[in-house]
């Protein structure tokens, strides 16, 4: 039986096309080899103007992109694998989050849609691909996310203490591990952030919170921003960026008299995510470790302010085995893992799910 699986993350932040290599069996789960490909910029933008806003996109438009964008993963699979050396023999299969394009699970009719053609995946690498995670979760009265709780407690769990995993992407979602595993979106992550610098800058990010650190808090700002009902909300909960973007933001600055600077509003959303993430950890009953994975934990800046917002002890997940940058793709390699070996999973304590389900949808190549 052949242990090796290949994860594939494009998150939120559209920042990058990161792959992981996983050896993986009942009793081990390791990294072998890991690499990070950059979007083509016209990919890039597209995905972002497509994905930044509620516009209702046409079935064509979302179709002809995943295509588009499933050669992309292809090349950077390939391209991988040849880089790592790695024999194609060896690989059982590969996990394919696919790129957000929208996330609606608390309409009529629920819906969340990644795009990343997994056919044609499967037919330019010549292997077998998982993807499609989320729809089986949302037929079943899911939200469709997140889904890396059941990796996070999987490599990350302990018997005998009590840990939390803050996954910090465009969206920001947090896994309280055990037995008894709990996970949702928290709000906002770099989502926010990115966006205002991307915006006014004309920079895809706030490189270290270093824009951030030369403006000031503006708390009337802030307190407004805290208002937000999706924050206060209890779970099971989820969220996209169609939802949390420069339109939020405008539409939250109509509520302040004052004249803002733009350095100031970014300043005050990296206090903004700060602070539902520290309120968030503060929230948890007996959590005695929090580790922080995903780009959001390069920003120093916002890792300076949780903490300043918690009492809780705040490391990264290098300090538990493994490396921030790696997580989310590691875990759809699992995942892809638990597809294939007909592992069916218990969501309904993080998506709000009923019953036990078998998550991702199997493209063999021709």
């Amino acid at each position: 039986m052949k242990n090796n699986f290949i994860g594939v993350m494009t998150g939120t932040s559209v920042d990058a096309i990161d792959i992981a290599e996983l050896f993986i069996n009942d009793q081990e789960c390791k990294i072998l080899n890991t690499m990070s490909f950059q979007f083509p910029e016209k990919m890039k933008n597209k995905i972002l103007a497509i994905s930044r806003n509620k516009t209702n996109h046409n079935n064509f438009q979302i179709s002809s992109l995943g295509d588009e964008l499933a050669y992309i993963y292809a090349e950077s699979i390939n391209a991988f694998i040849y880089e790592s050396n790695i024999n194609r023999e060896t690989i059982n299969a590969v996990g394919i989050h696919g790129q957000t394009i929208s996330h609606n699970p608390d309409e009529i009719n629920p819906s969340s849609i990644q795009i990343g053609n997994g056919k044609i995946v499967a037919q330019e690498t010549g292997l077998i691909v998982v993807n499609d995670f989320r729809s089986a979760d949302i037929l079943a009265g899911g939200q469709g996310a997140p889904l890396a709780p059941l990796f996070h407690n999987h490599f990350f769990g302990k018997k005998d203490i009590s840990r939390a995993i803050i996954n910090i992407g465009g969206i920001a979602n947090i896994s309280i591990l055990g037995s008894n595993l709990i996970g949702y979106d928290i709000g906002p992550g770099n989502v926010l952030i990115d966006s205002w610098c991307r915006e006014k800058k004309a920079k895809d990010f706030d490189k270290g919170g270093s824009w951030a650190k030369m403006g000031r808090l503006h708390q009337t700002l802030l307190d407004q921003l805290m208002r937000e009902k999706f924050i206060q909300r209890n779970p099971p909960k989820s969220s996209g960026t169609d939802y949390f973007n420069s339109d939020w933001i405008k539409e939250k600055l109509k509520y302040i008299d004052d004249h803002i600077s733009d350095v100031d509003i970014q300043r005050t959303l990296t206090e903004f995510t700060a602070s539902i993430i520290g309120n968030e950890i503060d929230n948890i009953n007996d959590i005695e470790q929090v580790a922080i994975c995903g780009g959001g934990s390069k920003n120093k800046l916002l890792m300076h302010l949780i903490k300043k917002n918690t009492s809780a002890e705040i490391v990264t997940t290098d300090s538990w085995g493994m490396n921030p940058d790696w997580v989310e793709s590691a875990g759809f390699a699992y995942l892809a893992y638990l597809r294939i070996n007909e592992r069916s999973v218990d969501t309904s304590k993080i998506t709000g799910s009923r019953g036990v389900i078998k998550l991702g949808k199997i493209r063999r190549p021709d």
